[in-house]
Formats: structure tokens, sequence, C-alpha cells
């Protein structure tokens, strides 16, 4: 094994993949059996296959059958399946869904006025995958109100967990993005699907209220210093919210209920305590975040006009989105609106637009931007209008807000399995918000 860290992610090879893999499918066959639904146990192995393959990243990014790489085709074959076999056609009809379907519309009308076809293709199996996994959620929560199926679930993260804790013991970091650093990825590609991957594993531990209390906090434990450990400073910045919501909730609701208001002022207090110990932390690794964030529009400005500091500023990323803002603005009207067609950036930049609205901007104009925010909009309101865990839903979905800001969970199968468990879990609560309490019965009197 070579510890020199690689500019991108280390492979462990067969001979450690195969055997790993083999041991991890007992949980799985464990966890898959007791998800207590057909749609329950459809996330618990949709989602384990995907992380598992994000080890395999040799193999699964290479061409296998119709040119399609293995991360497509398993991507294809679990959303077939999914539709096929685990969602109700009458759930393809939810409300909340109209904004997806609107971009995938979009998605397929751009790229056909854009002669690429394949690519708005290419969208639509990406969305469609997402829309899976958010119907098989809120499915498995209407079999499962108490969602057991998510302590389940908890398994599913076990491959990025093992998998990082080999790249520790066997010694194979990666350089950060940045250049200033280690990070481990437990075989991964690169550190954005990884740290998106295990945030996921963060969420569905949030919420897996029926997971033994030991269980849930040393899986909370383990996957908040797995981001910490994958380095990307993107998903840790955008981790903080649900992270400190999680804790604040989870002390508050520890004790009795009239106990509950002075223990929330203590959890505040630690609250602000440990975003402190954080900032101060992190202070250096987020001095060029700052700089930009005190005159955005300065450093949104033509490419050749950047300095050589400019260009290094938050990893290049104000150079990338003005990089796209600019050819954007230098199409024809009619693109201006549609855009250059979705994945069209392939082949001219270097690097994919590192934010979500400037990425939806270039490949479906003005209409997708618009559509996106609309998604995000409906899923925020959902999330305002649930019951119980209300508190944790808003900071999630402000969470994923953050992540689309510097970097693109959206093109990632990682991001839209995290927005998808999120946004089913949030329909569901919102649903049950809406649904009216029984009235209690009253006696009868002769």
């Amino acid at each position: 094994m070579n510890p020199q860290a690689l500019p991108y992610g280390p492979a462990f090879g067969l001979g450690v993949l195969v055997p790993v893999t083999v041991l991890l499918l007992v949980p799985l066959v464990i966890a898959a059996r007791r998800a207590g639904s057909v749609a329950g146990t459809f996330v618990v192995v949709a989602l384990w296959l995907r992380y598992t393959a994000g080890a395999y990243h040799l193999y699964m990014f290479k061409p296998l059958a119709v040119g399609l790489s293995g991360n497509a085709l398993l991507s294809i074959g679990v959303t077939a399946f999914g539709l096929i076999f685990v969602v109700r056609p009458a759930n393809l009809a939810l409300k909340w869904l109209l904004p997806v379907y609107a971009l995938v519309v979009l998605a397929l009308v751009s790229a056909a006025l854009n002669g690429d076809p394949a690519g708005g293709v290419n969208m639509g199996v990406k969305y469609a995958y997402m829309t899976v996994i958010v119907i098989a959620v809120f499915q498995a929560l209407r079999c499962d109100p108490e969602a057991r199926f998510l302590s389940w679930a908890m398994i599913s993260f076990l491959p990025l967990l093992v998998f990082q804790a080999l790249s520790l013991a066997l010694h194979l970091p990666k350089g950060s993005e940045d250049g200033d650093g280690l990070v481990w990825i437990g075989g991964y590609n690169h550190e954005a699907a990884f740290s998106v991957a295990m945030m996921t594993g963060f969420l569905v531990g949030c919420f897996a209220r029926s997971a033994p209390p030991v269980v849930r906090v040393a899986f909370l434990a383990a996957t908040f210093l797995g981001i910490v450990l994958a380095g990307y400073r993107t998903t840790i910045l955008a981790f903080a919210p649900l992270a400190l919501a999680t804790f604040l909730s989870g002390l508050t609701l520890s004790v009795r209920r009239d106990q509950r208001v002075s223990m929330a002022v203590t959890a505040v207090v630690a609250g602000v305590l440990l975003v402190s110990v954080g900032v101060l932390l992190y202070s250096a690794s987020f001095a060029d975040l700052g700089a930009f964030l005190s005159d955005p529009a300065g450093l949104i400005k033509p490419p050749r006009d950047f300095d050589l500091l400019e260009r290094r500023v938050m990893s290049a990323r104000p150079l990338i989105w003005s990089s796209y803002i600019y050819a954007w603005a230098e199409g024809t009207p009619l693109q201006h609106l549609l855009g250059f067609g979705p994945e069209s950036w392939e082949g001219l930049f270097k690097v994919y637009p590192h934010n979500t609205l400037v990425g939806t901007l270039y490949e479906l104009g003005w209409f997708g931007v618009a559509a996106m925010i609309t998604l995000w909009t409906v899923m925020f309101a959902a999330a305002a209008a649930s019951r119980g865990e209300r508190f944790k839903l808003i900071a999630a979905h402000f969470a994923f807000f953050l992540l689309n800001m510097a970097t693109m969970p959206f093109w990632q199968v990682e991001g839209l399995a995290m927005y998808g468990l999120l946004c089913g879990y949030t329909i569901y609560a919102a649903r049950a918000a809406a649904r009216p309490r029984a009235a209690p019965l009253r006696p009868a009197y002769p």
C-alpha cells in the first residue's frame, strides 16, 4: 500500500473490497428482512448498493454495457425496480412532486432544443431515481409511522464507515481539494460524494427515533466523525445546522416535560459554546469564505479579470461560477430561458459548476432556476407545516440548501438519495400534520 496522499480517491483493490463486501452482506440481509415493508426494504438495499459501489470507483466508472458506466447501470436498475415493484402509481401524483416533474420536462425540452436528447434522458433518470426514493420512504412511513425501518437503514451506511476505517488503518489518504492536508474517504473517488453520503447517514440517524439510544448516539457520533475526516469544507459548513439542531433537540427531549424549558436554555448555551469552538477550529479553513461574503459581487466578474489570489479564493469557486454565468450570458435569448441543455458543460469546462443554481442556470436557464427554487420552497414549506420533528426537518432542509451553494448534490447520486430521503420523510410528516385528529368520544347519555 502506498502511504502517499493521492489527488484522486485511493482504491483498495479487489483483494480487500470483495471479502469486506461479502462480510457487509450479512448485516444487510438482516436489516432487509426486518425493515417491515417492501418499501422499507427497498430503501435499505438501494442505499447500501449505492454506497458500496462508491468504493469500487475504479470499476464502476468504466463503461460496462451500451456505453453506460457501472454506476449508471446500477442507478437505472434500482430506479426501474422501484418503479415496477415498489412505487404505487397513485403516489406518483403527490402534489409535492410537481416541481420535480417540471424539472424533468424542462430538461427534455432544453436537451431537444440544443440537439442533445441523451443529456435530457440522463437527467430524467437521475430525477426518477430521486422520485423513487421519495415515494419509497413515504410508503415505508405509512406502513411504519414510528420509522423503525430507519433504524435498520443505518446498516446501509456500514460500507462508508468500514471502508473509511480501513483507509485509516491501511494509511490510504487522499490529498485534500486545496492541497493543504489529508482526507480519509474509504476508497471513494472524491470527498464531495463521500461526505454527502456520510451526511445522509447522519440524517437517517437523526430520525431513527426507534433505535436503541446507545446505538443511535454511537451511529451519530461515527457519522459526525466521518464527515470531519472527509474534510470537505462545503459539507462541514452545510452539516452544522443539522448537527446543532439534533444536539439541541436531543438534550431538550431527554428530560421530563416540566424540565424542558430549563434544559432548552442549557442546550442553547451549550450549542453557542460548541459553535464558538467550531469557528475557532475552522477559522483558517473558512477565512476565504468570509472574504467572499464581504463583497460577493466583486468576485462575480469576467474570468479574465481574476488575478492569481482571486483564483484561489474558496477553491476557485467564484472563478468557476463566473465562467458559467458569463458563458450563459453569451447565449441566445432562448438559451437564457431554457439553457444550453443538461450536462452540456461536459467537454467545455474543466469542472462542474459547484453551485446548483449556477449549474441550473447554464443547463436549464431561468425557467430551470425558477423550478429548482420552487422545489426547495415547496419542501421547506412542507417541513414548516409538519408536526413533532419540525425543528430538525427545517434544519435539515436549510443544511441541504447550504450544500447546494458550493457543490451540486443534484448532480451526484449520493445527493439525490439524500434529498429523496429528506423529502419522503417531510411529505409524510406534512400529510400527517394536515390530517384532522379524531375527536374524543363523548359518553352516551340515556
